[in-house]
């Protein structure tokens, strides 16, 4: 398969809803067809279907004060946040396309993961793999989450990787209902990352790793 990569910065999260609905679509209605969705959104918290409103620890003033949106999402999982900073990866394929059965949706993901822990530590970050929560940390700080949906045998939602330091908006929520969550980030292994070498070098490291199946 030959994925099309399309990028949107400093983009609204309905606009982004809306934009990965439209590709979920027409790989729906072509199953050859398959998306790497990359995106820095406007500030937004998520929240998936297990959230509680509790791990919201803002207000709404607070939340207006610092110009941030909130969001449910069709992913799994609990409260996360998205903004400038980070680089989402949505990969939007249909599984069967790639040779996966309809119920191998945890080996999809695996791949996504080992992709980027492939990719980090090549480039020298110290990165492990923890299942709960789920994700790539530098030792007890997360560096990438995952949150994929999977409906009608499509996957959508993704990974964010995040570039730069995330703390001051992560202290708005309990991440994933843990309140001692902490962030790490790619810029405190490599000052001068640029955003879109780093896109353009996670879009390779998925391909490959999807190529070898």
């Amino acid at each position: 398969m030959n994925w099309e990569v399309i990028t949107e910065r400093n983009i609204a999260w309905d606009q982004l809803e809306a934009l990965q609905e439209n590709l979920r679509q027409k790989v729906l209605q072509n199953p050859q067809l398959g998306f790497l969705l990359f995106s820095e959104p406007q500030p937004t918290f998520t929240f998936g279907r297990h959230s509680t409103s509790q791990d919201l620890l803002w207000d709404s003033q607070v939340l207006l004060e610092k110009k941030v949106t909130v969001a449910a999402v069709t992913r799994g999982g609990q409260w996360t946040y998205h903004g400038p900073g980070q680089i989402l990866c949505y990969p939007i394929v249909c599984l069967a396309s790639l040779g996966f059965s309809s119920k191998s949706a945890r080996s999809f993901v695996e791949i996504l993961r080992t992709s980027l822990f492939d990719l980090l530590t090549q480039w020298g970050v110290p990165v492990s793999r923890k299942n709960e929560p789920f994700g790539l940390f530098v030792d007890h700080r997360k560096l990438v989450s995952f949150g994929l949906s999977f409906e009608q045998g499509i996957s959508s939602h993704g990974l964010a990787l995040y570039l730069s330091s995330q703390e001051p908006y992560f202290s708005g929520i309990n991440p994933c209902g843990i309140t001692d969550h902490l962030v790490s980030d790619l810029q405190s292994f490599f000052p001068s990352c640029d955003w879109d070498v780093a896109a353009r070098a996670i879009a390779n490291s998925i391909e490959k790793g999807f190529k070898i199946l």
